[in-house]
């Protein structure tokens, strides 16, 4: 009778998952948080969760969620530790001596949903196996902000392919609209475009979460000697790039990790402390580590590096037109700058131990955030393309500042400065982008200036431990600009949110990227297989599994992987594999009764062996993971056979400390009463088991009575009762 109504429901799952695209909840319509009731389109979350890197987005220009109600740049995916607390778009524009700047952060509202582009998500779409997109701008009057007419729309691209999972790209295509334009500007000269990162690393830290961090940027310490494009980076104190050895390289040393243990990673710039490393050439190969290496050759042999997740050849099949060649003795290498503003998790000041990265948590916090700009230009009016702020042909970001919670800016002047990277102690301005030349004199831009080492790096306000600054509740804001966009102009910028392990791993998945970008002519990701429509159900000391064939159209195909998970849907194990096609059914008959699982069947690539997603999990309708829990069957002789598992219950043991507080009655009738009391006879609480099912004879009691109150160690009297019949027994709590 079981397989045959698991028969009958998946059935039905069938026909619903084909009927309704995007199955699980990936868009959320709210209320306004503005508070408006105009003709705009509804506020929408969107989410993105199949690959590694889990996000949500807002149609205000916001990136995560700062209600921590949706995943926030969590990392790894469905672990619960997210790195962002809130993020958002800011862009500004000034005329002579007044500055105007939009943006959504902490609830100002002056970006909000444009009529006409609503949000849309499609899984798969036509550039990434998820993608998102909608519009914003600033010409709301309600806040009472002055609005110069700039509109945006947004793209979100994210993959589940290994090696191109740790990432999720934007793309920004901003607007003049001057019938919106209140300013006296005729064009929108001197716009300046930034991306702001509040980020709080990591959520998984119940202590302190937010103020702890750490925050740098990485691709300005870089030096060149090609010929047409020969510099290097000074700092504020005349330290060349190349020369730099301020801070020590190496794990923390209170780490409770094994030192082989991956997780127990690297820090370049956590450290104050000479030793002999160079800081920004750990390797010593005479390049630096701000740059991505996109080739190297010697003689006739051309060098590309590898991604170890799929074995592709970076760059390969794609690269920037232009970058720079960079000379160690017989060896040449083709680099550009990372141009990524970071953050990561310090070392507290609650603790004479160094908790960096917080290595006693599971997961740990040793991800590293940041977010890349990758590309920038101008296509305008009439067709042609403008680069503005490239420097030797690579776009260079303007400036990158950070701050902390004391010092959020709430003026639009106050914005404009720190986007101009007008540092509080006016440090940083040693090196600064060549291109800024261009705008000395202009009215609008009276912030422009040309640094004593102008060249290919934006104003870097410097690592805070550098400047003596501790750890705290820090905020990033790379800024990419000026430009002049005029109407019928459209501003892109292209870049991403990403979070790898540690610094190497950041960089790594930062220059992952960057291939994807220009892979295959752009955004050529390898395609993985399609997950499977899956559906499974516990019975008693087993799951079953049933799932579709919808994967086999993949060619090259492989098989099926059946992945298990307890307690939440992560540190998946591999039950089970199915080699080839035709197989669509599997009975997991290892689990325990009681526990919770989540189950995933990936196709793999018969070549490759890379997986379709980890995402086809059982969840609700907002999305949120649902476990199934292997229950005893009902039994016919259950006034003979009832009992309590675990009896005793013992506060410690792992079934309850890992999960959650509670017992079971086993063996039950379809339909009875529970009636718990204390040995001295007062009632506790009475549980009412109806399963019409009449197959499930297990109910589950969390240890709270009546009035809502935690029951106490003791020995405790049951009552199972139906119409019929009733047993009695005992069963004791140690706490």
């Amino acid at each position: 009778m079981r397989n045959t109504r698991f028969s009958r429901i998946m059935i039905l799952f069938l026909l619903l998952a084909f009927a309704v695209p995007g199955f699980t909840a990936e868009i959320r319509e709210i209320a306004r948080p503005d508070g408006e009731t105009d003709a705009r389109p509804p506020a929408v979350w969107t989410l993105h969760n199949l690959s590694n890197l889990w996000s949500a987005f807002l149609n205000y220009g916001m990136f995560g969620d700062p209600w921590s109600n949706y995943p926030s740049m969590e990392w790894p995916g469905g672990q619960g530790s997210s790195y962002l607390w809130g993020g958002d778009f800011w862009t500004a524009v000034s005329e002579p001596g007044i500055p105007h700047a939009s943006c959504s952060d902490y609830g100002d509202w002056e970006l909000r949903p444009t009529d006409g582009f609503p949000t849309i998500k499609l899984v798969p779409g036509p550039i990434a196996l998820e993608q998102s997109q909608y519009g914003y701008d600033d010409w709301s009057t309600a806040n009472g902000e002055t609005p110069y007419g700039m509109g945006i729309y947004e793209y979100n691209f994210g993959w589940g392919t290994p090696g191109f999972n740790d990432f999720i790209a934007n793309h920004f295509i901003l607007t003049f609209n001057s019938e919106y334009n209140e300013t006296g500007l005729t064009s929108l000269d001197g716009l300046l475009v930034a991306i702001r990162g509040d980020c709080d690393v990591a959520s998984i830290d119940p202590v302190e979460a937010a103020i702890d961090d750490m925050v740098y940027y990485d691709g300005h310490a870089i030096w060149c000697n090609d010929p047409d494009a020969t510099f290097e980076y000074i700092f504020q104190d005349g330290t060349t790039a190349s020369s730099q050895d301020i801070y020590t390289y190496r794990q923390n040393a209170d780490s409770p990790l094994d030192p082989e243990d991956p997780n127990n990673v690297f820090y370049h710039y956590n450290y104050l402390g000479a030793d002999g490393i160079m800081d920004n050439d750990v390797d010593g190969n005479g390049v630096s580590d701000h740059f991505t290496i996109l080739f190297r050759f010697t003689d006739a042999d051309t060098i590309y590096s590898v991604i170890p997740e799929n074995g592709l050849l970076r760059f390969a099949d794609g690269m920037p037109e232009n970058y720079w060649l960079h000379n160690v003795g017989d060896t040449t290498y083709a680099v550009v700058p990372r141009n990524m503003s970071v953050m990561w998790d310090g070392d507290g000041t609650g603790s004479s131990a160094d908790d960096t990265g917080e290595q006693e948590l599971n997961p740990p916090v040793v991800g590293f955030i940041g977010w890349r700009l990758m590309d920038y230009w101008i296509k305008k009016a009439d067709g042609t393309i403008e680069r503005p702020i490239d420097v030797y042909g690579v776009p260079i970001p303007l400036s990158h500042a950070w701050w902390n919670w004391e010092s959020d800016p709430g003026q639009d002047a106050e914005r404009y400065a720190y986007m101009w990277g007008v540092f509080p102690d006016n440090s940083g301005q040693f090196s600064g982008p060549a291109y800024l030349e261009n705008w000395v004199g202009n009215p609008n831009t009276w912030n422009a200036r040309v640094a004593q080492n102008p060249g290919p790096f934006p104003f870097v306000y410097d690592n805070p431990i550098a400047l003596g600054y501790p750890v705290f509740d820090y905020r990033f804001l790379p800024t990419m600009g000026p430009v002049n966009l005029e109407s019928g102009d459209s501003l892109n910028v292209v870049g991403g949110w990403i979070v790898g392990l540690g610094l190497d791993g950041l960089r790594e998945a930062a220059d992952n990227m960057l291939d994807a970008y220009y892979r295959d002519g752009g955004w050529g990701v390898p395609q993985l297989p399609p997950t499977p429509i899956l559906f499974y159900e516990a019975q008693d000391g087993a799951v079953h599994l049933e799932w579709g064939a919808n994967a086999e159209s993949y060619s090259p195909f492989g098989g099926y992987n059946v992945y298990r998970a307890t307690f939440a849907p992560s540190n998946w194990e591999l039950v089970h594999t199915v080699a080839g096609a035709g197989t669509y059914s599997y009975t997991d008959n290892t689990v325990t009764n009681g526990f919770p699982y989540f189950y995933v069947v990936c196709a793999y690539d018969a070549e490759t062996m890379v997986e379709s997603t980890r995402s086809n999990y059982k969840q609700t309708i907002q999305g949120t993971p649902l476990a199934v829990v292997p229950s005893w069957d009902t039994d016919s002789n259950w006034t003979e056979n009832v009992a309590v598992v675990p009896n005793p219950y013992r506060g410690s043991a792992a079934w309850e400390a890992t999960y959650f507080n509670k017992i079971a009655f086993i063996n039950l009738p379809a339909m009875c009463n529970i009636h718990i009391y204390t040995l001295a006879g007062n009632h506790v609480i009475t549980l009412e088991h109806r399963d019409y099912s009449g197959e499930v004879g297990t109910e589950y009691w969390d240890l709270v009575s009546r009035n809502e109150q935690d029951v106490v160690s003791g020995l405790y009297v049951y009552r199972v009762e139906n119409e019929t019949d009733f047993t009695i027994g005992k069963f004791a709590i140690i706490k």
